[in-house]
């Protein structure tokens, strides 16, 4: 059989962490492309580069032209130097499959950058297969810690948050997805509790959701809408299992999810707004002459709300009638930004009053 009429670019990367491998290989075969991948574990980067070399040309069907990207230190000096291979199983597959195909090897700076053309000049063109060899092999190393921390019979938070993780592990991206929430709640109740995970029973987390989603994720972790959205299903996710398992009753679930579904709506439209200043919606800080009066980085509450501006009161410092309450405004906005606003919040801002008109400074962030 003759060799395909057009060449075929092979990129390949291997990553390990702490023993824990994978391998990615990316075919491009004209505007084609096809992406293997694969993990291991108790093996080396090389290893799994030579791993993605060889799945990549296995892969291929037919008698190919083939350049080889792959950057690989020790591979290359194996061929080089025509040493005996260390990995001898990897190159007894290999050996007839370099007989098979008319192979190039190119190293990391003979090669341009394949998937974008803009980037040509970057040198490491096996960016895709070396981020996924990478993410393989983190995820092996966490599958591991994840299933170590679920083993025992202890019925506490601890245990059961790593057998949650453990049970969505063959799933990387809904594992990774929820590995990145409970990491974050694992570090919620460590910040505002006083008890460890280990010494506290699976049902107490029910309690610990409520400044997770108030407070943990749109101050401390910035969320975006989007975000918080997403950390809700991995909660709805965990507190069902939860009461799968038999660990939090059904009722008090799903109250806390009806008080989540509340929260999250509320976070994710104040993120929205706040998010929604742009940097000609803000003026810099004038000279100190000019100012005749200001706020710095104050939580104001939105008191008044008109299509093109916006009114702020300190009701903090107690005041009995709320026309003594000093105000900020009316401050001019845009209506996209009017449209977003609810009076009722409070708003981390500053704001600058010069020749009697008020404008802001800065928004940052705000509670419901």
């Amino acid at each position: 059989m003759g060799l395909a009429s057009e060449e075929v670019v092979l990129h390949a990367a291997g990553r390990c962490e702490d023993g824990y491998g994978g391998w990615a290989t990316v075919l491009t075969y004209g505007s084609h492309q096809r992406e293997l991948s694969g993990s291991g574990t108790g093996v080396t980067s090389h290893r799994m580069a030579l791993a993605a070399v060889v799945e990549g040309l296995t892969a291929l069907t037919r008698p190919s032209r083939v350049r080889i990207c792959v950057a690989d230190e020790t591979l290359h000096e194996k061929r080089a130097q025509r040493r005996p291979p260390d990995e001898p199983d990897l190159w007894e597959r290999l050996r007839p499959l370099l007989a098979r195909h008319q192979v190039e090897w190119e190293e990391p700076d003979e090669w341009a950058d394949e998937y974008d053309e803009e980037d040509a000049d970057d040198e490491w063109a096996d960016e895709v297969p070396c981020d996924l060899a990478a993410e393989l092999a983190y995820h092996q190393h966490r599958g591991e810690v994840v299933r170590a921390g679920a083993q025992g019979d202890e019925a506490t938070l601890a245990v059961a948050l790593s057998r949650f993780l453990a049970e969505r592990w063959d799933d990387m991206h809904a594992f990774e997805d929820a590995d990145a929430v409970v990491s974050t709640l694992r570090f919620s109740i460590g910040w505002y509790g006083g008890t460890p995970l280990a010494e506290m029973a699976p049902a107490e987390v029910v309690d610990e959701l409520g400044p997770f989603f108030s407070s943990t994720l749109p101050h401390k972790q910035h969320a975006s809408p989007d975000e918080l959205r997403a950390a809700k299903l991995v909660v709805t996710d965990l507190l069902n299992w939860l009461v799968a398992n038999g660990h939090v009753d059904a009722d008090a679930a799903r109250r806390r999810l009806e008080d989540i579904d509340i929260t999250v709506d509320e976070r994710a439209s104040l993120k929205a707004f706040v998010d929604a200043f742009v940097h000609d919606d803000l003026v810099p800080w004038p000279d100190r002459s000019r100012i005749e009066d200001s706020v710095d980085r104050q939580y104001l509450t939105i008191a008044e709300v008109t299509a093109r501006s916006l009114i702020f009161r300190d009701y903090d410092r107690g005041y009995d009638d709320e026309e003594d309450c000093p105000a900020v405004g009316p401050v001019p906005v845009r209506p996209e930004i009017a449209a977003r606003a609810r009076t009722g919040w409070r708003i981390l801002l500053s704001a600058v009053k010069v020749r009697g008109q008020w404008r802001l400074v800065e928004v940052v962030s705000g509670d419901p």
